[in-house]
């Protein structure tokens, strides 16, 4: 997982990295969207396709693990 920071105009830039292994150069469109309290920023369509299929993956009552905050912190390291 990659860490950006916002400015004061509310911008922020996506790592070179990352914009080459998405394909995104000047001027492409994203879709940037509220999703079970995480913003994921998507190509044009492909958030809204993203969306559909996890639909129903996770059901409503669906006994969830409680996360450890730390142990997320070092998988996220990993990555």
């Amino acid at each position: 997982m990659t860490e950006a920071t916002m400015d004061s105009k509310g911008r922020i830039v996506i790592p070179e990295k990352l914009r080459k292994k998405a394909r995104l150069g000047t001027g492409s469109k994203v879709k940037i969207t509220l999703w079970n309290g995480t913003l994921a920023i998507a190509k044009g369509k492909d958030l809204e396709q993203f969306i559909k299929e996890m639909r129903g993956v996770i059901k409503r009552g669906s006994p969830v693990e409680e996360s450890n905050p730390l142990r997320l912190k070092e998988i996220r390291r990993r990555d």
